[in-house]
């Protein structure tokens, strides 16, 4: 049974039958005729345990461990908190170890035996019960973990118990299921549990407080630093369940509750700080790591944008950039500048499409200026057997590279593409940009900007200069391409000018899709763009375009600082925002003032992720709270998964609003992470 209904009773021998709850080792209870099993030590196990098969009358000689596991998964429901199990582990594994150190008398078919397999003991069914994986971890964990009362093992008796508060009905002896299984709701660790309900004990053998973090690196932002690490060499023998960051001087800290950045604010630009870390995991808080080098926070100068024709730069499948494709969890790095390239030495950003294709497992991608193993935050995220493509703003390298990783299970492999559309230099000699609240001016399925569908290998071109509040003067646009209605699957391509035959793509979509995708695109000398449907000729597809910005060749808009990718909103952990957003109900929150993006910031560049969502649809994510949105951010289909990049305004307090378009009371959780923002020309 998962849990005990009524009193569980020992068997000492046909004629005796006790209560649980009587006296611990060293009590009366112990009626020791002559010797079984016989182990004696308190400090090991016995490798195995005499058990009668009650149906039969035989007695099994079984290996304690696998006796354990079988015995946890008709006693302890494998869906309670991890905690509680390895509470449980202990308290079922200890009590076979006291019968096998204190025998009762009983014997069957094949002599001896310490426990029997049914409720007067034990529930030992291997014939129909499975150990799940929590319950086989809550073992494993624990097997060197033992307590001892009066320095020697003693009877761990558990019961049902009822649903009470963690630990209301303790008596010392038992461990009540129920009320424990709150405890590990209530986040205590397997050891407090223990200690609640046996008390007095001594643990031994069990976790410890983690290590101290490695590698620490701190890179200084105007009043703040974005801090990373790596994991420490031992997590004390249970999971960490979170880390904080701490200056020198000043004492400003971050924390995460698992992620290996965070970013330190308050701090005072012109002063040179430090940044240590710890871990802390049940158990308690480790070390301090050692101190990252000292880094000095100050104003960051902005960069201008110089757009150009998209130019593939990494192609796995061809060998650009790399050869061969990535394998999971390996950070690969590759070079974007070059003196005589589309990208100059000196460059401090780009903007760009990636692309996975030929990925052998659903899961996700980190982009960013430095090779991460185990990054905070992802870039694209995609369905096995799809050839999926994100919109991207990524700070580059102080060498001027980028580094992907593909966060997937051992084994696994992907193909990566990257075309660049534009690149930011820290200097004026670039365009300046000028956010604008999301502004639909290509529909064509209502005729709006294009007349009618794109047909297969015929550029399409429409109009910017002039819509949605984009001047003559502007150079380039950002925006949200999507696709829909497409009699296909393939791609399109979009871009300055008319090309039957474009040599990279925007989008890649599957037959009936609607798929978005964010782009930072130059447009034409007259201020058009053109788009081109890549299939077979006679398909077609809609097309719907949405304005979110544009760049003038003058001093007269925002400058762009790029910043490693943090996390500013994740729904399903209270970050930014607590709990799922109800569709039709905007969710607001703050993105200046937070992190590494100043109070002056006028507009962000990020990735945006949808997961956990009850219905298909979209969301719009813009500087103001709107019910009924202009235009959409991010389409996607129930159970999937899915990120779309974007540049987006923020409001005059710094915030951004974001809304799910679906049925009423339908839900979902959002995930944001902002790659760099936008400030003034000549910061404020």
């Amino acid at each position: 049974m998962g849990i005990r209904a009524g009193l569980r009773f020992l068997a000492a021998s046909a004629l005796m039958s006790v209560y649980l709850w009587a006296p611990a080792a060293g009590g009366s209870i112990v009626a020791s005729a002559s010797s079984c099993t016989n182990w004696t030590s308190n400090t090991t196990p016995p490798p195995t345990i005499r058990v009668l098969r009650v149906a039969t009358g035989v007695v099994q000689t079984v290996d304690l461990e696998a006796y354990t596991e079988v015995v946890m998964a008709a006693e302890f429901n494998k869906t309670w908190p991890l905690e509680t199990l390895r509470a449980g582990a202990v308290a079922v594994k200890e009590y076979g170890w006291y019968y096998t150190m204190h025998y009762r008398g009983g014997t069957g078919t094949g002599g001896c035996y310490d426990v029997r397999d049914d409720s007067s003991d034990q529930d030992y069914w291997p014939e129909s019960r499975t150990p799940a994986a929590s319950q086989i971890q809550a073992v494993q964990t624990t097997w060197t973990e033992y307590a001892l009362k009066g320095g020697a093992i003693f009877l761990t008796g558990y019961r049902s118990g009822s649903w009470v508060a963690c630990g209301s009905d303790r008596d010392g002896s038992h461990l009540f299921q129920l009320s424990a299984d709150r405890c590990g709701l209530d986040g205590h660790s397997g050891e407090y549990i223990l200690h609640l309900y046996y008390d007095p004990i001594d643990i031994e053998g069990g976790p410890v407080p983690p290590g101290a973090p490695q590698d620490v690196s701190a890179t200084a932002f105007d009043a703040s630093a974005q801090v990373g690490w790596a994991p420490p060499d031992s997590n004390g023998g249970t999971s960490i369940t979170g880390y904080t960051v701490t200056s020198s001087p000043d004492g400003k800290t971050c924390s995460t509750t698992g992620a290996l950045s965070c970013a330190v604010s308050g701090l005072t630009d012109l002063t040179p700080y430090t940044f240590t870390v710890t871990a802390t995991n049940n158990i308690g808080t480790g070390p301090a790591s050692d101190p990252s080098a000292s880094v000095t926070p100050a104003v960051v100068a902005g960069s201008t944008y110089h757009p150009i024709a998209p130019v593939r730069l990494l192609d796995t499948r061809h060998g650009i950039g790399l050869a061969g494709k990535f394998a999971a969890g390996t950070p690969r790095t590759f070079q974007i500048t070059s003196d005589a390239g589309a990208v100059p030495s000196g460059a401090t950003a780009v903007t760009g499409n990636l692309t996975v294709t030929g990925e052998s497992q659903s899961w996700a991608v980190y982009l960013g200026p430095d090779p991460e193993a185990h990054p905070a935050a992802s870039t694209i995220n995609f369905n096995k057997g799809d050839v999926t493509a994100n919109g991207v703003t990524v700070a580059l390298s102080s060498t001027g590279s980028l580094s992907a990783t593909f966060l997937s299970s051992p084994g696994q492999t992907t193909d990566l593409v990257f075309d660049v559309t534009g690149f930011f230099t820290q200097d004026m000699t670039g365009d300046t940009y000028h956010p604008l609240s999301p502004t639909r001016i290509v529909d064509s399925r209502r005729h709006l900007g294009l007349s009618n569908h794109l047909s297969a290998g015929k550029p399409a071109t429409f109009s910017v200069w002039g819509q949605g509040e984009v001047p003559d003067a502007a150079t380039a646009v950002t925006g949200n391409l999507t696709v829909t209605n497409s009699t296909s699957s393939w791609a399109v391509y979009l871009g300055p000018d008319p090309i039957a035959k474009p040599a990279t793509s925007t989008i890649n979509f599957k037959r009936g899709q609607v798929l978005a995708n964010n782009v930072t695109v130059a447009l034409s000398a007259t201020g058009s763009l053109s788009a081109t449907f890549l299939s077979s000729a006679g398909n077609t597809t809609d097309l719907v375009f949405d304005i979110t910005g544009y760049y003038t060749a003058d001093g007269t808009g925002e400058t762009y600082v790029p910043t490693t990718p943090v996390r500013m909103l994740d729904t399903r952990h209270g970050n930014g925002l607590s709990g799922h957003l109800v569709a039709g109900t905007p969710g607001t929150f703050q993105v200046s003032g937070r992190a590494c993006i100043p109070p002056t910031a006028t507009a962000v560049t990020g990735n945006v992720t949808v997961t956990d969502q009850t219905s298909s649809w979209a969301a719009f994510v813009g500087p103001d709270p709107v019910t009924s949105a202009p235009a959409s951010t991010i389409n996607f289909v129930k159970g999937e998964v899915r990120a779309n990049g974007v540049t987006v305004a923020l409001s005059e307090a710094g915030t951004l609003s974001i809304t799910y378009l679906s049925n009423p009371s339908q839900t979902t959780d959002m995930v944001f992470d902002v790659t760099g923002y936008f400030q003034p020309a000549a910061p404020i």
